[in-house]
């Protein structure tokens, strides 16, 4: 081999590895930056059903509590209407089993809808801690060096991530203080 040809070999080979290193760099960040995304706008997507589900549950769920409280109430107003004062009656009557009278089944449809409440807030909470991370993760990925100069170069923005609150919860954030210290 020529000398020359030698001399030719080494600088491609200074100049196109490092060359190749920084594509494959750039070619590994973009895909990663995507993936990223994606996954972000996905879990976006699936917390706004979860959302929905979430409400259409509580919803469904009191207004069958509700109805079965009113039928419950419709039920003992007729069955106590139905009585008239008589010597011994209030004695037979709390001694009657009425199966119409049932507050255990009322209690259990509240009881059921305040669990279902727990639940699905607590499955809300896990959606929102999935796209915070995916946020944290991205930010990561185009804040360090060197993948910050390759979000500058094709104009990569952070992902915009707002959580889902309450007008109390923002007051608190905002102030500082939480005073209110009432359950109801």
């Amino acid at each position: 081999m020529s000398t020359k040809l030698i001399k030719m070999l080494s600088i491609l080979a200074i100049v196109g590895l490092p060359l190749m290193l920084l594509i494959g760099s750039f070619i590994s960040f973009n895909n990663n930056e995507v993936d990223l995304r994606n996954r972000f706008t996905q879990k976006t997507s699936e917390r706004t059903a979860f959302y929905d589900k979430m409400w259409k549950i509580f919803s469904q769920k009191g207004q069958v509590a509700i109805k079965n409280d009113s039928s419950f109430r419709k039920n003992i107003e007729v069955i106590m209407g139905a009585r008239e004062d008589k010597d011994g009656l209030m004695m037979k009557w709390v001694q009657e089993s009425n199966p119409n009278a049932n507050y255990s089944e009322v209690s259990a449809l509240y009881k059921d809808l305040s669990r279902a409440i727990e639940a699905e807030r607590d499955g809300f909470f896990v959606q929102e801690k999935y796209l915070q991370d995916i946020k944290l993760q991205h930010d990561n990925l185009i804040g360090k060096f060197p993948a910050v100069v390759f979000a500058s170069v094709l104009g990569k923005k952070p992902l915009e991530y707002r959580p889902i609150t309450s007008d109390r919860t923002d007051g608190v954030i905002s102030s500082g203080k939480d005073n209110d210290v009432k359950v109801f």
